[in-house]
């Protein structure tokens, strides 16, 4: 029997896909092509950048951003999350053209398209990076996964009438019910 190995792609591969208005992500050297999101999706991810971005900028705690983004976690790993922290102490792995390493936290705004990548194949790179925190939100379920994946490894998952909070972003209480209203 012959086995063949097949290309695990890279970032100069990334940068070779053509613009088409998809979202390109490279997960452990694979291609993975999503369409473009819906309303819902986009409403979710500008709230989100208005409270988190607006708590980072006044309390100087990093810096936030909004796919497209490009985060190299690896050579074979370059993600676009829908939302991107960074803290001031981390600042080192911000560059003019992209992010070069993990982010304190990404978060991925979910839909039945794309749970399964969000909680399968980029779930793991999030992890073995050194990602502190990944959210998912999760647009049908209407609820807000956290796994930490720092000392303490836990998953945490708040439903509409919970806040919750994350010792990332210290001061800030997100209501599920409020994040969620932007879908009404």
């Amino acid at each position: 029997m012959v086995t063949v190995a097949r290309k695990r792609l890279t970032y100069e591969d990334f940068e070779k896909i053509p613009t088409d208005g998809n979202r390109h992500e490279i997960v452990d050297g694979e291609w993975f092509t999503t369409p473009a999101p819906n309303l819902d999706h986009q409403g979710m991810v500008s709230k989100l950048d208005r409270r988190l971005g607006n708590h980072v900028e006044e309390h100087r705690l990093g810096k936030v951003f909004v796919a497209p983004t490009d985060v190299l976690l690896s050579k074979n790993d370059i993600v676009e999350p829908d939302l991107i922290f960074v803290s001031t102490k981390n600042s080192s792995i911000l560059t003019k053209k992209n992010i070069q390493g993990a982010p304190d936290l990404v978060i991925e705004v979910s839909s039945p398209s794309t749970a399964a990548l969000d909680r399968g194949d980029k779930l793991r790179p999030y992890a073995r990076s050194g990602v502190r925190e990944y959210w998912i939100i999760d647009l049908f379920a209407r609820s807000v996964e956290i796994r930490e994946f720092g000392r303490t490894r836990r998953v945490r998952i708040y439903k509409e009438g919970q806040t919750f909070t994350s010792a990332l972003l210290p001061g800030l209480e997100l209501s599920v019910s409020d994040l969620f209203s932007a879908l009404d």
